[in-house]
């Protein structure tokens, strides 16, 4: 199934996104820190067939994109879809998110709840209280100068040919479970031509500016008023443990499936068994929705 593209325009600039034509409810996956919605095509491509699916790509990746605003955080990812959902939408969405994707739709759905039928979550990214006042305590520049941040803005972005990058992408213990036929379709989807060989397609100062501008998520996650599931990973650095045993104490409502076999890159690292968890998740969701209707 081949997605088509899809430009829009939002306020001065021209967003874009996936369409796969299919027919169905409508359903929004959005994408993480430094991959494009296209780098997910194996996983989408097994949700694609039950519904009307769309990804949009975040503004980094808008051909007139602007550049980074240091006072502004991840909560301008969530007015973007929302923007984005008014402008294409006819109905209210299901709604996928994968790592910053996940929690910049549920700020979205906090804000604007009449847009969304119901979330699934996919490692929810953000960080705790603690690391959050720490952040906010540090200047803008010197957070730059700190991991990940500064691994990501000066790591290499460019090579003569795809089969160096994917040698290097190898050598990355982000990348250490994945098939060499996954790791082969991220690296091409992740990477453009141009003039003199194939260079990252998500600008490395946005991701950089991605990873010093992380929210507290717990109270994001916390406040959703829209059904939702959640689909855990292994524990890793940009989802803490701590944070969702709080959200399951505080919101049991909120069911959370692990595959503790893989780590925070799992819709990427194992598209099949991430989008088995998720089909199932939207299945539950959308039976609620329909017995709730029934019984209304």
């Amino acid at each position: 199934m081949t997605p088509e593209i899809q430009k829009t325009p939002i306020g001065p600039f021209t967003a874009t996104a996936l369409r796969f034509p299919s027919n169905g409810a409508p359903v929004h996956f959005y994408h993480a820190n430094g991959f494009g919605a296209d780098c997910y095509t194996p996983f989408l491509t097994q949700v694609a067939p039950r519904c009307s699916l769309s990804a949009l790509n975040m503004r980094p990746l808008w051909p007139d994109g602007p550049a980074p605003v240091p006072r502004r955080g991840w909560e301008q990812y969530g007015d973007d879809l929302i923007a984005w959902l008014e402008a294409t939408q006819s109905e209210p969405v299901w709604a996928i998110g994968h790592s910053m994707g996940a929690a910049t739709t549920a700020m979205a759905a906090n804000k604007r709840p009449d847009l969304f039928r119901g979330l699934v979550l996919v490692e929810p990214a953000g960080v705790t209280y603690r690391l959050y006042r720490m952040f906010r305590l540090v200047p803008y520049r010197m957070r730059r100068r700190m991991d990940p941040a500064h691994s990501a803005f000066h790591r290499r972005s460019h090579w003569p040919t795809r089969t160096e990058a994917l040698q290097e992408f190898r050598r990355v213990g982000a990348y250490k479970r994945f098939s060499d036929y996954d790791l082969k379709s991220l690296v091409e989807a992740v990477t453009v031509a141009d003039n003199t060989g194939f260079r990252l397609a998500f600008p490395l100062d946005w991701e950089a500016h991605n990873y010093v501008m992380p929210p507290y998520i717990l109270p994001t996650l916390k406040r959703l008023s829209v059904p939702t599931r959640i689909i855990a990973a292994k524990p890793s650095l940009f989802v803490d443990p701590s944070i969702l045993k709080s959200l399951a104490k505080a919101r049991p409502d909120i069911p959370i499936t692990t595959l503790s076999e893989h780590g925070h890159l799992l819709p990427l690292e194992a598209p099949f068994p991430t989008a088995d968890a998720v089909n199932a998740a939207l299945d539950v969701l959308q039976s609620d929705a329909n017995s709730a209707t029934t019984h209304a």
